[in-house]
């Protein structure tokens, strides 16, 4: 690096652009994402779950004995 480039900083200037279109770049912010989502998920579900009878989440009951879902509760 010489002088000059120090002096105006010319380095510092080209690391600080931000390069959004390289494969790497486009992979994390498509990670970003993708765990931003996941995250959203977790969080509505873990309210659908605190907020919904238990009796009705029985998902594999329904699915396993049609008749069973139907029938009224005790």
């Amino acid at each position: 690096m010489s002088v000059a480039d120090i002096q105006d900083n010319k380095w510092e200037r080209e690391a600080a652009q931000v390069k959004l279109t390289t494969p790497a770049s486009i992979g994390m912010l498509t990670m970003m994402g993708l765990f931003g989502l996941f995250f959203i998920w977790i969080a509505v579900m873990s309210v659908v779950g605190a907020f919904t009878d238990p009796k009705e989440m029985d998902f594999d009951k329904k699915q396993k004995d049609p008749a069973a879902a139907e029938a009224p509760a005790e």
